[in-house]
């Protein structure tokens, strides 16, 4: 470092009297003043390199959009133009934060390393400098500079509100890439969607889009599913009735809720609970339709809620009965299907079949193919009655799969002469059937709510579809735990 004359000072003669008077250091001062000199220099080299370089947190994030610029205060102790200690904004929730490593090396606040994933950034709290910064994206707060320029970088996943400190403008590197939730989906990957919203298409209409799947339902007739598609194919046999007939050919299709055992009430269905009319109303995304009780048999009406979620994929049915008097019985949900596909379920026992009709156990799995049997048709109402195991059946056709999950019941709590599982080969249609638990129900009150979810899917080509197909049992799982 040059040394400056001054232009006022003592002449000669005065110098040399002073140094006269003077004592001579120690080695011991001498050492001490060389350090002082050295550290004076270091400081100002220091500073002016802050100045020209800009630094504080200078590097770009490389780790996942987060360029916090380190964890704490960033560039030492901010001697300039910050005001005390810049915490360069605290990064909060949405992943870990690497922080880059703390810099403490003196006042032009070193260089932060790799930003890690800070998915929605929070708040700097600590005066001018930083601000809040965006969610969804980087936390380009940056490690506040001091008198240079703050190294808080372009966040490409939200706005950074860390900016310009006081000692200049806002600059440094680009944050891109990083892990899932930052600089990108802010929903953390998954795929977008939520809770499906009903359309009312008309009194007799309303209408669940769930991404490629469609449900349609139908207050007038009995609350039913008239009809559930994947891209226009149908998964069950539609409802195209002008006008409901419990006994008519048209009647043996879409989704239904009964009440079991059928002993109670025999055949045909009860029309206020199979066909009659339901009191609709849409709240919070959830349609419920509200039946009107039968006064004739069992002395109850049932009450349908129905939503969707097209995040999960799920469309979730729960049911009650309603009870007039002092009940006993179960919830009994029956769709139809066209025919020719392959139906299966994990079962504990089979309690009844349909003789003619050919099925086959394989790993704890039951299979009815039913691509070569179509002509099986039970002309006395028998079929198959069964103790499912898993809580779920499903039902493949035309390289789509049709998955029924519902609670697993034990056997002592089946309705009587009943099972959770029930197939039923008619005539152009299959009824796959799941039944909940039988429940005493007192007058005037509702029983335990009893919920069934549908999930439609299409096969991988990767799976083989056929009876004990390891592929096809694998795929079916992995859907159900979905």
């Amino acid at each position: 470092m040059r040394r400056m004359q001054r232009q006022h000072g003592p002449d000669s003669d005065q110098l040399r009297d002073l140094q006269r008077r003077m004592p001579r250091p120690s080695e011991r001062g001498h050492a001490r003043l060389i350090g002082l000199l050295a550290l004076g220099w270091f400081a100002v080299a220091c500073g002016s390199a802050a100045d020209d370089a800009g630094t504080g947190g200078s590097a770009p994030g490389t780790g996942g959009t987060g360029l916090t610029g380190g964890s704490s205060a960033t560039g030492g102790l901010s001697s300039e133009a910050t005001g005390g200690f810049s915490a360069g904004g605290t990064s909060a929730t949405g992943g870990a934060t690497a922080t880059g490593g703390t810099n403490t090396s003196g006042p032009t606040g070193g260089t932060s390393t790799t930003g890690g994933s800070t998915a929605t950034g929070g708040t700097n709290t600590s005066g001018p400098t930083g601000g809040t910064s965006a969610t969804g994206g980087a936390t380009a707060t940056g490690g506040t500079s001091t008198g240079g320029r703050s190294a808080g970088g372009t966040s490409t996943g939200g706005t950074s509100a860390g900016g310009g400190s006081n000692g200049g403008t806002s600059a440094g590197g680009t944050s891109t890439g990083g892990t899932t939730g930052t600089g990108g989906d802010a929903t953390g990957g998954g795929s977008a969607g939520g809770p499906v919203t009903p359309e009312k298409v008309s009194d007799s209409d309303y209408r669940f889009t769930v991404g490629n799947v469609v449900l349609d339902a139908n207050p007038q007739v009995g609350g039913r599913i008239t009809s559930l598609t994947i891209d226009n194919k149908a998964i069950l046999k539609a409802y195209t009735c002008t006008s409901y007939d419990p006994n008519g050919t048209c009647n043996s299709s879409g989704s239904t809720i009964w009440t079991s055992p059928q002993s109670v009430w025999g055949w045909p269905p009860l029309t206020a609970i199979d066909g009659g009319p339901y009191a609709a109303t849409v709240n919070d995304n959830h349609l419920v339709m509200k039946g009107s009780p039968d006064t004739t048999k069992v002395n109850a009406g049932i009450t349908k809620d129905i939503s969707a979620d097209s995040s999960t994929g799920w469309i979730t049915m729960t049911f009650t009965i309603d009870a007039t008097q002092a009940i006993s019985a179960a919830l009994w949900q029956i769709s139809r299907v066209p025919r020719g596909g392959l139906a299966c379920f994990p079962v504990v026992t089979m309690e009844n079949g349909y003789p003619s009709w050919q099925t086959s156990e394989s790993g704890g799995i039951e299979w009815v193919d039913d691509s070569k049997q179509t002509s099986v048709v039970s002309e006395d109402g028998s079929k198959i009655v069964a103790d499912g195991s898993g809580g779920w059946l499903a039902y493949v056709l035309g390289g789509n799969l049709f998955l029924i999950k519902y609670p697993d019941v034990k056997a002592a709590d089946f309705a009587e002469d009943e099972g959770d599982i029930e197939i039923y080969p008619g005539n152009g249609f299959i009824e796959l059937e799941v039944q909940g638990p039988n429940q005493s129900i007192a007058a005037n009150a509702s029983s335990a709510p009893w919920t069934v979810q549908w999930r439609v899917a299409p096969v991988p080509s990767t799976v083989t579809v056929g009876v004990g197909e390891a592929t096809l049992t694998d795929f079916i799982t992995q859907q159900v735990a979905m």
